[in-house]
C-alpha cells in the first residue's frame, strides 16, 4: 500500500510503500529491487523492477520512479501510471526483494558509489545503509544529472553526509541552468568520466557500484578498467525497460 508520495525532482517521484496488514517488511539488501505487477487500464497487466531507494528497515520501502516522457519515445507505461494514478492509499501487487547487485558490508575498502539521472535510487539505498550502519569505509557519492530541475533528493544526500565524516559527495551537471549555482547546487560543470575518477578516487584499491543510464555505463565500466581499477571491484546495474545488459 503506498503511504505517501514526494515530488523529488521534475520527473522523479518517491513512493513510501507500507504491508496492508501492518506486518514489518522483508528487510532488503541495499542496492536491490522490488518487482511490481501493475494493472494498467487499456494495457492489461504489466510487471516493472523498481530499485529500492531507501536503506533497509523493517517498516517501509522506499522507490523513486522516473516519468518516462521522452520527445519521440513512446511514454512508459508503468512509470506514467504511478505518477499519475498512484497515491496514498492506492494497493500495489509486490514481489519480495531481489537482486544480485548490493553493497557487499563485510568489506572495509574505499566505496565509490557512482550514478547518472534516476540510477541514483540504488545507489542512495547503499550510501544510507553506509551512514546508518555508523560505518568508517571510506565512501564517494559522486552523481552526475543535466541540472537542478531534475536533480532529485540533493538535499537528502546532503543530510546524510553531514552526519559522516568519511563521505565525500560531488555532483556533476552536464547543462547547468542560470539558477544552479556552482557550488552550492552542484561541484563542477560536465560529465562523470573515469579519467576525473582517477584522479579524485582512490582507483586502484576502490570498490565501484555503478547505476545509471546505458552510454554512462558503458563509459564507466571500460573507463575505470582501463584507468587501473580492478575489474572485480565494478559492479554495475541496468535499469528501464529499455536497457539490456552489456557485456563489462
Amino acid at each position: 500500500r503506498v503511504e505517501s508520495t514526494k515530488q523529488e525532482s521534475e520527473i522523479i517521484r518517491s513512493f513510501i510503500l507500507v504491508p496492508i496488514d501492518g506486518r514489518q517488511v522483508i528487510r532488503h539488501r541495499p542496492g536491490q529491487y522490488l518487482t511490481f505487477a501493475l494493472q494498467v487500464p487499456g494495457t492489461g497487466l504489466i510487471k516493472r523492477n523498481y530499485s529500492i531507494s531507501s536503506g533497509p528497515d523493517d517498516r517501509a520501502y522506499r522507490i523513486s520512479v522516473k516519468r518516462e516522457a521522452n520527445p519521440g519515445v513512446p511514454p512508459g507505461l508503468a512509470s506514467n501510471w504511478l505518477h499519475d494514478h498512484a497515491g496514498p492509499g492506492t494497493v500495489l501487487k509486490v514481489a519480495p526483494p531481489a537482486g544480485e547487485f548490493f553493497l557487499n558490508e563485510k568489506e572495509d575498502n574505499p566505496v565509490v558509489l557512482l550514478s547518472g539521472g534516476v540510477g541514483l535510487t540504488p545507489v542512495l539505498s547503499m550510501l544510507e545503509q553506509i551512514v546508518r550502519s555508523g560505518s568508517d569505509r571510506p565512501t564517494w557519492y559522486i552523481h552526475g544529472a543535466e541540472n537542478g530541475r531534475v536533480h532529485a533528493m540533493r538535499e537528502h544526500v546532503r543530510e546524510l553526509a553531514s552526519r559522516a565524516p568519511n563521505v565525500t559527495v560531488r555532483t556533476l551537471y552536464n547543462v547547468p541552468e542560470p539558477r544552479d549555482e556552482p557550488g552550492r547546487h552542484y561541484d563542477q560543470r560536465g560529465l562523470i568520466s573515469a579519467e576525473w575518477l582517477a584522479r579524485n578516487t582512490p582507483i586502484d584499491e576502490a570498490v565501484y557500484y555503478l547505476c545509471g543510464p546505458r552510454p554512462f555505463l558503458r563509459a564507466m565500466v571500460g573507463g575505470l578498467a582501463r584507468n587501473g581499477a580492478q575489474l572485480r571491484n565494478i559492479r554495475y546495474e541496468f535499469f528501464g525497460p529499455a536497457d539490456e545488459l552489456l557485456a563489462a
